[in-house]
């Protein structure tokens, strides 16, 4: 993913050089090559969070100060009543929508949405479209943006097992095949949900009333569809890695907020559907595990200031894993985390001891080494 460094130091109170940057993300684990101020960073599999520059500045938190207060619409919404059914609850069991009208025509960007685009060298959709994909670069949450004129049907997110032909919105036609989960109008596909839109319901330069779909998949639902179908989509990549489910009313927030800093809003409405509670993931406050994992011996007030500045929660009897770290488990977990802040090369190497065996069977010194690993 490739992210702009001076996206990312503007929010750095230290405001530390490209150079510095660099040493501080290697060190956490993100390899990287830089070209023109842009970090294009790979990210490992289980670290979706980091996807965004929201997400990023929350792992740099280990060693620099963070302000990153994204200005969001903060007044009352009405309730938007739509006719949607959600059929795969158990593969979408977190799905908000915003419904939003505009007034006036766009004639330029402004600020942060203008610096997308001048620093990355992004290119224009529409004006619905381009909000939604510099969200995603800002928070890590996709959205997509449909032509609010579609919605004057039956709308809903089922699972079909037919093969049918559907246009994205790049128009390119692709056959869908086995078990795919769709939004569809009618019976109209739409959507295949958190890969691609269609061609038929997509904004256009023109839409001045779009609806916003801010959903959370379970990555099983997504991983695999971009490479069956030959289809890039950042927002697959990140739902295949996992979103943060606790996002969605802030990042629709935040949407309104750039959107009205451009243009006069005529009306919006929300409506949110919850399906489950996403279960909070604690483990035990336990330093003495830690130093043994690792072979050191910090103390808790340092763990526990390790684990403030990543965003953990946690006292004398357990740690609370925030909802956006969906790779945090375990004290193994929790060791590599500190690994990563203290430095894999700051911890002291040891010598092994490992017991010799009787040699007299087959592999013995293998299965000795093995063992004692």
């Amino acid at each position: 993913m490739k992210l702009s460094y001076v996206h990312l130091v503007k929010h750095i109170v230290e405001k530390p050089t490209i150079s510095e940057l660099s040493t501080k993300l290697f060190q956490l684990g993100h390899e990287h090559e830089i070209k023109d101020n842009i970090f294009d960073i790979e990210f490992t599999p289980n670290r979706g969070d980091c996807l965004s520059i929201k997400g990023l500045l929350k792992d740099l938190a280990a060693f620099y100060s963070i302000e990153f207060d994204m200005p969001l619409y903060d007044g009352p919404i009405d309730f938007l009543n739509i006719d949607f059914e959600n059929k795969c609850q158990k593969m979408c069991p977190k799905i908000s929508f915003l419904k939003i009208e505009i007034e006036d025509n766009i004639q330029s960007y402004e600020s942060d949405l203008k610096a997308y685009f001048d620093d990355l060298n992004n290119k224009s959709i529409n004006f619905f479209t381009d909000i939604s994909n510099f969200v995603a670069y800002e928070t890590g949450q996709p959205t997509h943006a449909y032509d609010a004129s579609i919605f004057n049907k039956k709308f809903l997110l089922k699972e079909i097992s037919d093969s049918c032909e559907f246009t994205t919105l790049l128009n390119n036609k692709i056959l869908l095949t086995n078990q795919n989960n769709v939004f569809c109008a009618d019976n109209e596909i739409i959507n295949l949900a958190g890969v691609i839109g269609g061609k038929n319901s997509a904004c256009r330069k023109e839409t001045k009333s779009a609806i916003i779909e801010c959903a959370y998949f379970l990555p099983d639902a997504i991983i695999g569809k971009t490479i069956k179908y030959d289809i890039k989509s950042e927002a697959a990549y990140k739902f295949e890695r996992g979103v943060d489910p606790e996002l969605q009313d802030y990042v629709l927030r935040r949407f309104i907020r750039i959107v009205q800093d451009h243009v006069r809003i005529k009306n919006m409405q929300i409506c949110s559907y919850n399906y489950m509670t996403i279960p909070e993931i604690k483990i035990p406050f336990n330093t003495d595990k830690i130093n043994k994992i690792l072979g050191i011996n910090i103390s808790d007030k340092k763990f526990k200031n390790i684990l403030s500045n990543l965003g953990f929660n946690s006292n004398k009897e357990y740690i609370k894993v925030p909802s956006y770290r969906n790779d945090i488990k375990t004290q193994n977990d929790l060791a590599e985390e500190v690994a990563r802040v203290i430095g894999y090369d700051n911890i002291e190497a040891k010598s092994l001891s490992i017991p010799s065996l009787d040699n007299n069977f087959p592999n013995a010194h293998e299965k000795n080494v093995k063992g004692f690993l």
